[in-house]
């Protein structure tokens, strides 16, 4: 559940832009949440070593998950395989 507009002050505590973290950085608030989180996150070094970890973990997430085969070609490799083997088609 995103964080409503009553949660951002003009000024938030580490507890608060922790909590708005994932939100802020998939772009989930509103604009003037946005922009309370983000100055907070340039202030404070804390929060800014979060926000750069947590971003590299997202950037990193898409690159490690397998790539959907081609099932047709996966298809062929495992008929060729049990052929191979001496199954045979009925």
């Amino acid at each position: 559940m995103n964080p409503s507009e009553r949660d951002f002050p003009a000024r938030i505590d580490c507890e608060t832009a922790a909590r708005a973290l994932y939100d802020y950085l998939d772009g989930r608030l509103e604009p003037p949440s946005m922009a309370v989180v983000h100055g907070h996150i340039e202030t404070c070094r804390n929060c800014a070593s979060h926000f750069n970890f947590a971003r590299r973990v997202l950037d990193l997430v898409p690159a490690s998950m397998p790539l959907e085969p081609d099932s047709s070609s996966l298809r062929t490799r495992i008929v060729e395989s049990l052929t191979a083997e001496g199954f045979q088609s009925r």
